[in-house]
């Protein structure tokens, strides 16, 4: 786990009582992963809740950066991530701070927390427009099951809960529609990409990110995916 979320995660992690922060090191802390030339905000695009020029050169030196390592599957649960929760004591959890954060209306707020809610969310998948909570789904960018299987398997409980939770950006947690997440389920780019095409390039950039900033592994195959769709589509 990067170490640039000491200071946030510290709190929590002392709480819980753990004493082994030995494995964050020292890095950057906000945006894109280290070494992009891609610009990158919090700030809504047309179809994605963040906005990304990506720089095809930066993105292909960040997948080659990626460690590259089979995947440790065994063992997974979901319950190993502890989720939804409410880590910044806002009265909201996690999943409906990602629903205010970003809905496009601007009318909600987190006097709507723990209710349905109408809003006006774009799933980046598919580019469908909801206003009903109940239709979308929170999606991990890099799925859970993904995470566990790319080194979370080596994580402290409260590391785990930190990436299940984390909100410091809008691709780490992005709302979706149920249908679309759900046929991503946990597969990686070799296996599943959104139906719109055209946010295929900030999807693999937001991937990479992901993976960078939290020290993930990729396989073989999802390397190989990840240059692919970066030489057709960025």
């Amino acid at each position: 786990m990067r170490a640039s979320r000491l200071l946030l995660v510290l709190p929590l992690v002392l709480a819980a009582g753990c004493s082994d922060l030995a494995d964050l090191a020292d890095e950057p802390t906000a945006g894109a992963p280290t070494g992009s030339g891609s610009q990158v905000s919090n700030e809504f695009s047309a179809t994605a809740p963040f906005t990304v020029t990506v720089d095809p050169a930066a993105l292909n030196a960040d997948i080659e950066a990626l460690e590259v390592a089979e995947e440790r599957d065994a063992g997974y649960d979901r319950s190993l991530f502890p989720h939804w929760k409410d880590d910044d004591g806002n009265g909201c959890d996690a999943r409906d701070d990602v629903l205010v954060k970003q809905d496009r209306s601007g009318g909600l707020t987190e006097a709507d927390c723990d209710g349905a809610m109408t809003g006006e969310w774009i799933s980046m998948y598919d580019g469908e427009t909801v206003t009903d909570s109940g239709d979308i789904d929170i999606d991990h960018f890099v799925p859970l099951k993904e995470a566990w299987g790319s080194g979370a398997v080596d994580w402290t409980t409260e590391d785990r809960q930190a990436y299940a939770n984390w909100q410091e950006n809008n691709w780490h947690l992005i709302a979706v529609t149920a249908s679309s997440n759900r046929s991503k389920s946990d597969q990686d780019p070799a296996e599943w990409m959104p139906e719109d095409e055209g946010v295929w390039c900030a999807y693999i950039w937001a991937w990479v990110a992901v993976k960078t900033e939290w020290h993930l592994t990729v396989d073989e195959a999802e390397k190989a995916a990840l240059l692919d769709y970066t030489a057709s589509s960025c």
